[in-house]
């Protein structure tokens, strides 16, 4: 039986062998009983007994000092902060000037004011300024000014008093085959003016601010011409929703008296203003308005022009478009007629109604130092005023047009500074007029004018002043005969030299072509003249 057994069990390991893996015939696997066995424990012989460690206190002895300690404080003022020991500088608030040139020409003029106060300031100005040349084109200019500032808590009030005298010689007379003495030629002007003001202080941008000035001159001649203006001026701005509006009213007198009439007028102005105020751009809305009456006229007159403006920045601080309409009543007066053209003689008192401008342009910054305008305009204008010779009177006269005339302007300005050590400016203006007369007569259509600064060291200042203007037509009333006043170009220097701070010497050339042009009508400038002396601030 066993021999049996022993067989079967061979074949089944024989077939098991066969039916494995290639790879693993040479494992055999060994069947049998497991019989666990345990190793005897080995007890430890004797319990542990680990030693306590001996802990000893140590023993301290201390031996204070007897002497007692002072505990009282010592205090150290702390220095204030402050900006500095330096006093503020000395201002120099004097200035005077004498020199002497050609064509007998001295000049004088003083400059003297208070030193610096916190209450007050008062000044006074003095010029004498004329010329005797062998012919008869001598001329004399004399000015006196005193004013006042005194500043409180509320408010500010400025006054001042001014005295001008002038004399010039109508030496353009016709026809020149006359001889005339420099006495029968001779006109003379003095204007006495006389203003104060107050300007309210306030510290509450909501609240109102305001400033009212009261004007008066009295304007006469050697010819028996008195002119006497008086005004009364009020400006107001409060802020409405964070945005200004700013209004002004004004009342102005005006009484002109010659040998052939006297003419009474007044003029009421009422001319608000509301800007609205964005992140990059803002508008403007308001109107100008004047009532006017004058003794001449039966009837009270209302002139009303509505203005606005609106501009944006196309570059942050740089570039900005704006455009606008707007209109004015423009007064004419004697005293603005002998300023702008010395030699009238014969005149009207028109007023000159701007009745309705456009206008746009661009302004803005090339760079830090360079800032330029470019503007156009164009407005229709009644009694726009030109200028005419008169050879009954032997001077000039007034020409006005009298129908709606149009005038457009083509403006551009560059300024560009590098600090104190240089400056330039140039303007440079076209205009072109609509008219109902022939010529726009003495008024020219094109000018420039180009000033420079250069500081060399603080010691010497050169001013150059170059003055442009194109050909002009002007006429014989009389005759109605016109003529042509050729271009101008006027080249001036001066040169500024500081021996000291205090003490410097001066030079001034004007008219270096020796073109002696015609702005008016047959009274030519100088030539070339040159004047020159000393200079001290104190």
């Amino acid at each position: 039986m066993k021999k049996t057994i022993s067989a079967l069990a061979l074949i089944l390991l024989v077939n098991a062998g066969f039916a494995q893996d290639t790879l693993l015939n040479n494992e055999f696997d060994v069947i049998k009983d497991f019989k666990p066995t345990l190793t005897d424990i080995i007890k430890i012989p004797s319990n542990p007994n680990p030693e306590v460690p001996e802990v000893k206190s140590p023993k301290l002895d201390y031996t204070l000092p007897v002497v007692k300690l002072n505990a009282d404080p010592t205090i150290y003022t702390i220095k204030p902060l402050a900006m500095g020991t330096a006093l503020l500088p000395k201002l120099k608030n004097n200035f005077f000037r004498l020199g002497y040139g050609n064509y007998s020409s001295p000049i004088m003029e003083a400059y003297l004011t208070t030193v610096r106060n916190k209450t007050s300031q008062a000044g006074v100005y003095v010029k004498h300024f004329s010329a005797n040349p062998d012919d008869n084109r001598a001329f004399s200019n004399n000015a006196l000014k005193l004013w006042g500032k005194r500043f409180m808590d509320k408010g500010a009030v400025t006054t001042d008093v001014a005295f001008n005298r002038n004399v010039i010689h109508f030496y353009g007379y016709q026809p020149q085959t006359i001889d005339f003495k420099k006495s029968d030629l001779r006109r003379q002007y003095a204007v006495l003016d006389v203003h104060a003001g107050y300007t309210n202080i306030i510290k509450d941008t909501a609240k109102l601010k305001f400033n009212l000035d009261a004007n008066f001159y009295n304007f006469i001649d050697d010819n028996g011409s008195i002119e006497n203006d008086f005004k009364l001026n009020g400006n107001f701005s409060k802020r409405i929703n964070g945005n200004p509006l700013d209004v002004g009213i004004g009342v102005n007198t005006n009484n002109t008296k010659t040998k052939f009439y006297e003419k009474n007028r007044v003029f009421v102005d009422i001319n608000p203003e509301y800007t609205l105020t964005f992140q990059k751009a803002f508008i403007k809305i308001g109107f100008n308005s004047t009532f006017y009456k004058d003794s001449l006229g039966s009837n009270l007159d209302f002139f009303f022009f509505p203005k606005a403006e609106a501009a944006y920045q196309i570059t942050p601080k740089t570039i900005t478009a704006y455009a606008g309409i707007t209109g004015k009543l423009n007064r004419t007066t004697y005293r603005g007629l002998v300023n702008e053209n010395p030699f009238i003689s014969n005149f009207s008192l028109l007023n000159t109604e701007n009745k309705f401008e456009i206008y746009g342009g661009f302004k803005g910054e090339i760079s830090g130092q360079t800032s330029f305008m470019l503007q156009f305009s164009h407005a229709t204008m009644r009694n726009l005023l030109f200028y005419g010779f008169d050879s009954i009177s032997s001077g000039q006269t007034t020409i006005f047009d009298s129908t709606n005339a149009g005038l457009s302007n083509i403006k551009a300005e560059l300024n560009h500074e590098f600090g104190e050590k240089f400056h330039l400016n140039f303007v440079m203006n076209y205009y072109a007029y609509s008219l109902q007369i022939t010529q726009p007569f003495s008024r020219p259509t094109f000018t420039t004018r180009t000033s420079l600064l250069y500081n060399i060291g603080n010691k010497f200042i050169i001013r150059a002043d170059v003055y442009t203007m194109n050909k002009r037509k002007s006429i014989e009333l009389t005759e109605k005969k016109e003529f042509n006043l050729n271009a101008i170009t006027d080249l001036n220097l001066s040169i500024d030299y500081h021996y000291t701070k205090n003490v410097g010497l001066f030079l001034i050339m004007n008219n270096l072509t020796n073109n002696q042009y015609q702005r008016w009508y047959d009274h030519k400038v100088y030539g070339f003249n040159i004047l020159g002396g000393l200079s001290v601030t104190f």
